[in-house]
């Protein structure tokens, strides 16, 4: 599809879906280009609005405010919002029809995510809370050069079976130039099938995990195939998400694919936080957020690295005030060579995916299995554990949503997601222990741990 033709059905898309992203998106190629002081004005007028919202409309806030002695005109400058609590994930879970603004706006849905804290979450969204979050994206993948509509190929997980729905979506994202590549079953030889679609297909940039392009780059290589040639073919960029990038892998990404590699954070609990400009600064979508850190011990400000602490200004639908996300981040206002004012931030801690390696020799990635735990309700937290080749362990806390038979629908689905004939067990526990740095890792696999220390990523051959 030409770009011009297929940004034009994402924009008949957007307003189908009653979203105003274009205007939004417009309003931000302004901002980025205002003072601080500009900015900052904007964000206390958002979040004057945000609290008069919660106030008048969601009942979880209201209680808080009162208890607290906050009135929404109470907010004469940002330093007034540490005067609401902390709000942490349990409190958002259990509080969550308390917490809603079921009329703020259209086609009001309730997703769910389990990220990589491993802890699911439901929470409410809607068109204009989405519309918002995608001219964010939209901006940060101009900030590199790509421009909706430009063919991109998303690098990420897909369903095992295409339902009717998913079949719909396979021909939209056709059509809007934004085909998929599933980056959760990894093996040489869908390596190579998924290069020659690239390769036909001819992207402007591929977007996904990086533990997804460091694997393919790894088996390429190991192959013989060439991932440079998608550069000759007219792509400019990578772009990451989802799981931490740090310097050593974008090296391995860029030397392999050949190509500049540009990384984005968010939380989908707050949308898109940052994104990389050409220069690879990390810039926060300050008009959407504000942002704090705090010591996650002692719960003090640090105003550096530290908890990222967000507030969403953006979410009026379901208000997400001072919500800790569990990231270690650092936060700056160092001025960018691109003369962007937004600030910066740096992901310090969190966010990695590890591998299974099934006992065929297939490399499973580890949001692979967020995606099976949010399909099944009750699920409150997880952890996939490999041992010994053969043998997978999927550790469960559940709450009182979960199924009698969840158990066996969880084994099913890793089954299917796997297929191999390894042996699954599935055992429900009262908790699972975060990492010494406090983040939950989605798998713990010796096997994976093992290969990559005899050899870095190079999984056997596959019969």
């Amino acid at each position: 599809m030409l770009p011009i033709l297929a940004r034009t059905i994402f924009r008949i898309q957007e307003r189908l879906l009653g979203r105003k992203t274009f205007a939004f998106l417009k309003a931000l190629e302004e901002s980025q280009w205002w003072s601080r002081g500009q900015i900052e004005a904007l964000q206390l007028r958002r979040l004057r609005d945000l609290v008069s919202a919660a106030y008048e409309h969601t009942p979880y806030w209201r209680a808080v405010m009162d208890e607290r002695g906050i009135l929404p005109e109470d907010m004469e400058s940002l330093e007034d919002l540490k005067r609401f609590p902390l709000l942490e994930k349990p409190t958002l879970r259990a509080r969550r029809e308390e917490m809603v603004w079921c009329e703020e706006g259209p086609r009001l849905m309730l997703v769910r995510t389990s990220g990589s804290t491993n802890e699911a979450l439901q929470f409410y969204t809607n068109s204009n809370r989405e519309a918002e979050i995608n001219a964010a994206r939209i901006r940060g993948h101009r900030w590199v050069g790509i421009n909706k509509g430009d063919k991109e190929v998303f690098f990420w997980g897909s369903p095992v079976e295409l339902d009717t729905q998913g079949r719909i979506k396979q021909v939209r994202d056709y059509l809007v130039n934004e085909p998929l590549t599933n980056g959760f079953e990894i093996t040489p030889d869908r390596v190579a099938r998924a290069f020659e679609d690239w390769k036909r297909w001819r992207p402007k940039c591929v977007f996904g995990y990086p533990s997804s392009f460091v694997l393919m780059a790894d088996m390429a290589r190991k192959a013989g195939i060439d991932l440079t040639e998608i550069q000759r073919r007219g792509a400019e960029a990578i772009v990451t998400t989802s799981e931490m990038l740090g310097e050593v892998n974008r090296k391995i990404i860029s030397d392999a694919y050949g190509l500049p590699v540009f990384d984005s954070y968010g939380l989908r609990e707050a949308g898109l936080v940052a994104h990389e400009c050409d220069r690879r600064t990390m810039h926060t979508n300050d008009e959407h957020l504000i942002l704090e850190t705090i010591d996650p011990q002692t719960l003090e400000p640090t105003g550096g690295e530290g908890e990222l602490v967000v507030t969403s200004l953006i979410s009026r639908v379901m208000p997400v005030i001072r919500y800790r996300s569990g990231d270690i981040v650092t936060l700056s206002d160092e001025a960018c060579p691109c003369g962007r004012s937004l600030g910066r931030i740096e992901i310090s801690g969190g966010r990695i995916a590890d591998f299974v390696v099934t006992g065929d020799g297939k490399w499973v990635v580890g949001y692979s299995f967020i995606y099976i735990c949010r399909s099944v309700p009750g699920i409150v937290k997880f952890q996939v554990r490999q041992d010994r080749v053969g043998e997978i362990r999927v550790l469960l806390v559940t709450d009182e949503q979960f199924p009698p038979d969840g158990a066996e629908q969880v084994a099913a689905k890793v089954r299917a997601r796997l297929g191999s004939d390894d042996r699954i067990v599935v055992e429900r526990v009262d908790d699972i222990k975060p990492a010494p740095s406090g983040k939950y890792r989605p798998v713990v696999s010796k096997v994976a741990e093992e290969l990559r220390r005899s050899e870095r990523f190079d999984p056997p051959e596959i019969a």
